[in-house]
């Protein structure tokens, strides 16, 4: 292989990169765009939840705990109107989450025997259900907590002060202390946008040589096919990996997401990811004879990809076929590696696994993309 013919190749791609603004747009503009307003709006957060109480004790204990619901974002209370019940409420939306507050709830809870609060929530939308009623439960829980605690040290002697210490329960989240979705969405964003830009880009830069009839000229030059590939596809994993700089800086700032781990463990995943992306952009490019066959394809791969990533729906959560699925798709490791790297600073030696199903889909992938593209040349 002669490095002066490969750097000639190279310099040659990349004045092609660079003389197309749509095409500078395209890998530039557009993978900041996408990180903004998938950064914002792709969360798993629920806001605003409409909420009815029900206090029928309305007593001291009673309604200090209601307003616990008022102090946060999570809800917006709802007044009841004239005649309607909690059932109807919920039915015609006008409510999300109702909170029955029983009656003698004060007194049963003064005199140890625990009494229960009774939760209504619209099912129709699962996850919203069951999140509205982990916060619900979690707001009950924090005030009988504190209520616990302030009376341990007001009435060291009374029934109330009495109650089991297993009640009060520790909670500490670690790793995202706020609970902030942007922390786990964020990382699968960036892997989604060096997936585009080196599979997609690769994939319409060798059709496009097909579909202007330049393939077959440099076919004819002394260069090997070898020296061809690597010289149009170097320039764009050079691309990529800028690209996951650029966002990684850009998502430090935007969504104070601090990168934790190794910058140079989380290169050489990344390089490892970008040779199946790269691999598979090849063969794309040996199936389709036009740009817009090539962007089609393209977009039908990432799609199974990314749904198979584990990026909307944790992988453990899937049925077990789909689970075994997900062992053939690359991106669902380069996932766990990203979120591992950058969020918990996970060293790479703990994750052989991923790190060993990068390489072998790497260099298999690259290995058949380049064997395909000898084939359908000749």
């Amino acid at each position: 292989m002669s490095i002066r013919v490969l750097f000639s190749f190279v310099k040659k791609e990349i004045k092609q990169i660079f003389r197309t603004k749509e095409m500078l747009i395209l890998m530039f503009g557009a993978p900041l765009l996408q990180l903004l307003v998938l950064g914002f709006t792709v969360t798993n957060e629920v806001k605003h939840i409409k909420l009815f109480i029900e206090d029928r004790d309305n007593t001291e204990l009673s309604r200090a705990m209601c307003e616990g619901f008022k102090h946060t974002d999570r809800f917006d209370l709802v007044q009841q109107q004239r005649g309607e019940s909690s059932t109807i409420m919920i039915q015609n939306w006008e409510a999300q989450l109702v909170v029955i507050v029983p009656q003698g709830f004060g007194r049963e809870l003064r005199q140890n025997r625990k009494p229960d609060v009774q939760f209504i929530t619209d099912g129709l939308d699962g996850n919203s259900a069951a999140v509205s009623l982990g916060y619900a439960q979690g707001i009950v829980a924090r005030f009988i907590q504190s209520m616990l605690q302030e009376s341990r040290q007001k009435y060291p002697f009374t029934a109330l002060s009495s109650m089991p210490s297993q009640v009060i329960v520790s909670q500490r989240m670690w790793y995202n202390e706020d609970l902030n979705s942007a922390q786990y969405m964020v990382p699968g964003i960036i892997v989604i946008l060096i997936t585009i830009i080196s599979m997609m880009m690769s994939a319409m830069s060798l059709v496009k040589e097909k579909e202007i009839g330049t393939l077959e000229q440099l076919m004819v030059t002394p260069a090997s096919k070898i020296e061809l590939l690597l010289g149009k596809l170097i320039p764009y994993w050079v691309i990529a990996m800028f690209e996951i700089s650029a966002v990684t800086f850009a998502a430090h700032f935007i969504f104070r997401i601090h990168f934790t781990g190794s910058v140079a463990e989380m290169a050489l995943a990344a390089g490892l990811y970008l040779m199946t992306t790269l691999g598979i952009g090849i063969f794309i490019s040996t199936i389709t004879d036009t740009q817009q066959q090539a962007m089609f394809f393209s977009w039908f791969m990432m799609i199974f990809m990314i749904l198979l990533s584990g990026l909307f729906v944790p992988v453990q959560n899937m049925p077990y076929l789909i689970k075994k699925l997900t062992l053939l798709n690359p991106m669902s490791f380069m996932l766990a590696i990203t979120r591992e790297v950058i969020i918990k600073g996970t060293p790479l030696r703990y994750m052989f696994r991923e790190v060993a199903a990068l390489t072998l889909y790497g260099f298999v992938t690259f290995f058949l993309g380049v064997t395909r593209f000898h084939k359908t040349t000749k």
